[in-house]
């Protein structure tokens, strides 16, 4: 045999997904209950199909006269990509960077329900 046997239960932390995951799993590894984690997931999806709804204005409007839907476009994609620089990094830099971005994410987004 060359090495032990593998544990299932023990995931190296070197570990990395591909870099279209890094946001994905960059949200997991911060939020400490898994559930919590998958709703997360499913709340960027959900929360971008109900921008049409938020503003109604014709299609052929420029998009910088619909301040919603252009500041959500904005945040999101920053996040995305403050999300996916945090997965690379080491975990107590990348820890820190994912609860920052998703809390300011959070607020941002829930000023708007309001």
């Amino acid at each position: 045999m060359i090495d032990e046997p593998a544990d299932p239960f023990a995931t190296p932390l070197e570990i990395l997904p591909e870099w279209y995951f890094f946001h994905v799993f960059q949200i997991l590894r911060t939020v400490p209950n898994k559930l919590l984690g998958v709703l997360l997931m499913v709340s960027v999806p959900a929360g971008l199909l109900t921008v049409p709804f938020l503003e109604n204005v014709n299609k052929l409007q420029n998009p910088f006269r619909r301040p919603v839907a252009t500041t959500v476009f904005l945040i999101g994609t920053a996040v995305a990509l403050w999300l996916g620089i945090g997965a690379t990094l080491p975990i107590d830099k990348s820890l820190t960077l994912g609860i920052m971005s998703i809390r300011t994410s959070k607020m941002l987004f829930s000023s708007y329900e309001s």
